[in-house]
């Protein structure tokens, strides 16, 4: 009995010590959160996230619901409140990052992983999160009327997804290593992680499915974590201080990750042209704007239906593990019209978020196999170690006698249900992701109209043309749609002033 307390006090600090989404996973924790925006309550959404986040302060999962809080005040447009999420959001993931170039080292940290479960390290923020978080921190300052702090923020972009991709290659780097001494423990862990064979069983058949979905989507990202929408704010800081070598380079970039893009070709072209460099072959055919950029215009980026998110499902090898999946979710509000002066603008789409987040899912999916198949495994391992212990035990103290038979079954019996029961609670998916993000960014752009008002048709208006005024202090205006579901719909004029 005293080695099943010892377990099961164990069992205890390790749920301690890992956090909640140890055993409720990460997308079960936000469904409520979830219906509530989709039912339009944008403040009582905030309200739970808000209070997931206070109770899991200086904890793990803090990041995750942080996040949210920081995307939903900037949609009710509470930009002061917004800004202060983000740079909390930058710290957290600075001192994660600190931490994590020393526990990836750590073997008591990679064994606490594999005795819980991935839940059990800090969230970290995808790639695509940190990128958006800094996108999104820019327009907060603009919402906030801050221009200066705009555009020094845009300036970091440059430099920070730099850093972003350096880090992460890093942290894999050091992963691996880390990795492979889980491997050369466990063989079968590393057969099992690198065969498709599981694949072919019936059980999994909703999940293969769901890799070749995912597989198809993550084609549709950028490589090295890329978001062109932050390309894009960075060269609409260029262009509007008329600096348009610089504007060049960036909008090359924007080029490349986009080359059938007819928006990204003509804004290369456009920079091209005014900075008097060469136009290649190409572009030969793509006219400039034929309206200034850098003054008295109009920039809408359209953000539109929720971004992919993470689902728990069992897959087994055939040992079941809990494994999170890629959900993507419809498109239901897919286009946007502009319309000004009687002239109608099409918004054309700048980051495909869903193919973003899909490529980096599916470059981490070997590691998170392996790290999860052998927490899986030493959890086995653990059980039938312990049921053997008693057995064995008991054939050294004695006896055939009936009462030492009962009670050493008994025994085995509690035991089997302690360590099952354990398997059951840690048996757990990281699920941990940036919900509330868009599927998609599009944009349009247009002069600014004599009227100063801009009139918005498709499907989020729900038929009837939705009016903006633009306020006679913005020389400019970047105008951000949010329409995350056909319930939540905000015009927010971002003045460029």
């Amino acid at each position: 009995m005293r080695m099943l307390r010892t377990n099961f006090l164990f069992g205890l600090m390790v749920l301690w010590v890992a956090g909640c989404s140890t055993v409720v996973n990460s997308a079960r924790q936000k469904q409520p959160m979830v219906e509530c925006l989709v039912a339009g309550n944008a403040p009582g959404t905030l309200a739970i996230a808000r209070k997931k986040h206070q109770s899991t302060a200086n904890q793990g999962d803090e990041l995750v619901w942080l996040l949210e809080c920081g995307s939903l005040n900037f949609q009710l447009g509470n930009y002061a409140e917004a800004l202060d999420d983000f740079r909390r959001c930058e710290e957290l993931i600075e001192e994660y990052d600190e931490r994590a170039l020393v526990s990836v080292r750590d073997t008591g940290s990679e064994f606490l992983t594999l005795l819980a479960n991935q839940n059990a390290l800090p969230y970290r923020g995808w790639c695509r999160d940190r990128v958006a978080l800094g996108f999104y921190k820019a327009l907060a300052y603009l919402g906030n009327g801050d221009e200066a702090a705009f555009r020094a923020q845009v300036k970091r972009l440059r430099g920070e997804h730099q850093k972003i991709q350096e880090d992460y290659h890093k942290f894999f780097e050091e992963e691996e290593k880390q990795l492979e001494s889980v491997r050369s423990d466990n063989a079968e862990v590393l057969e099992k992680a690198s065969s498709t064979e599981y694949l072919e069983d019936e059980r999994n058949a909703a999940y293969a499915a769901n890799l070749q979905e995912v597989a198809a989507v993550a084609h549709r990202g950028y490589g090295n974590f890329l978001n062109p929408a932050s390309l894009f704010l960075s060269g609409l800081a260029l262009l509007r201080d008329e600096t348009w070598d610089n504007a060049c380079i960036e909008f090359e970039h924007l080029y490349q990750a986009l080359p059938t893009s007819q928006t990204a070709r003509q804004y290369y072209a456009t920079a091209l042209q005014k900075s008097g460099r060469t136009v290649p072959p190409e572009l030969a055919d793509v006219p400039a704007f034929p309206f200034p950029l850098g003054r008295d215009c109009v920039f809408v980026l359209y953000a539109h239906d929720l971004t992919a998110s993470f689902e728990q499902v069992n897959v087994y090898f055939p040992l079941m593990i809990a494994w999170p999946i890629c959900v993507f979710h419809p498109a239901l509000l897919p286009n946007l019209s502009v319309v000004a002066e009687g002239k109608e603008y099409t918004a054309q789409t700048l980051s495909d978020m869903d193919g973003i987040l899909a490529q980096e899912f599916s470059m981490r999916m070997p590691g998170r196999l392996t790290r999860t198949l052998a927490g899986a495994l030493l959890k086995e391992t653990g059980y039938l170690a312990t049921v053997g212990a008693v057995r064995h035990n008991d054939k050294r103290k004695t006896s055939t006698s009936r009462r030492r038979t009962s009670a050493t079954s008994a025994l085995t019996g509690s035991a089997t249900l302690a360590w099952k029961m354990y398997q059951l609670i840690f048996n757990t998916a990281d699920t941990r992701c940036w919900n509330f993000l868009p599927k998609e960014i599009k944009l349009t752009q247009l002069p600014m109209p004599s009227d100063r008002l801009v009139t918005f048709c498709g499907e989020l208006t729900g038929g009837s043309p939705q009016e903006v005024n633009i306020p006679e202090g913005c020389g400019s205006a970047l105008i951000y749609v949010n329409a995350l579901t056909p319930a939540n719909v905000s015009y927010q004029v971002l003045p460029l002033k």
